[in-house]
């Protein structure tokens, strides 16, 4: 997904504990099974879904969201760094988190 930016830090939660507090999420379905979430004012990127399976994995009890979106975005905490194989290469990780070529 691209977002313009370097960095994108993406939260989840168990789906059923994840409730818009404030507006309307906007939703686009680009690909079957794929929703992505987004504001309907301003256009910010704010939800992905998965119905079932991407890539072997089952995201539908998950609620993936943009941490940036948090009135307060510092209570996520990155864990690990995936898509490395697309970083720039003046991007130098020296946090010692795990890193993932792809997710």
């Amino acid at each position: 997904m691209a977002l313009g930016a370097a960095f994108a830090t993406w939260a989840k939660v168990a789906a059923e504990d994840f409730a818009v507090t404030k507006g309307t999420i906007r939703v686009i379905e680009k690909t079957p099974g794929i929703s992505r979430g987004f504001c309907g004012d301003c256009g910010t990127t704010l939800t992905y879904a998965a119905e079932g399976k991407v890539d072997g994995q089952d995201w539908s009890a998950d609620a993936w969201f943009a941490a940036a979106t948090l009135d307060d975005p510092s209570i996520a905490e990155p864990k690990t760094h995936v898509f490395v194989s697309n970083q720039q290469s003046w991007i130098k990780l020296s946090d010692g988190l795990p890193t993932h070529q792809e997710f």
